[in-house]
């Protein structure tokens, strides 16, 4: 397992996918209570509700990207250079980027009694997305408004 076969995006793809499987079996809201002799707490991770569906496909999402990144770069397995007319870059960037917005969307569902975990968990999926940038800007994938070097090609005399 030679680490240095990875790119910036690749590790940063890899390690945020990581890190959001870990977190999200960490408290992402709590609530505590107190009603004279009743008190306690109530806490939920990102398997559960509120919204549960959208941290749960982030999750799979962020498993799925960095095990691509895993498998394909230290586990020695060739896979195509592209995916339909898609690169993997750009597959990553999109993936990470649907992982970032479904844990908004889970934000959106609550937000009054959010959790370490959460907070992770959103930057971790932020991750996601920007190994995907990196992924893709690395490649050469990405348009030149992204910031890649897209169109930079003389056309044909």
């Amino acid at each position: 397992m030679d680490l240095k076969k990875l790119t910036p995006g690749e590790i940063t793809t890899a390690a945020s996918g990581v890190v959001l499987l870990v977190f999200s079996f960490f408290h992402w809201y709590s609530v505590s209570y107190d009603f004279g002799p009743y008190s306690g707490s109530v806490s939920r991770n990102g398997w559960q509700s509120p919204g549960a569906i959208w941290s749960i496909l982030a999750v799979i999402l962020g498993v799925i990207l960095a095990a691509h990144v895993i498998v394909e770069k230290l586990g020695a397995v060739d896979l195509p250079d592209r995916l339909g007319n898609l690169g993997w870059g750009v597959m990553h960037l999109v993936g990470g980027v649907l992982a970032f917005v479904f844990v908004i969307l889970k934000l959106l569902n609550e937000s009054s009694s959010l959790a370490f975990g959460f907070y992770v968990g959103i930057l971790a999926s932020a991750g996601l997305a920007v190994g995907g940038y990196l992924m893709a800007k690395e490649a050469g994938e990405l348009p030149q408004v992204l910031g890649g070097k897209g169109g930079s090609t003389p056309p044909a005399a």
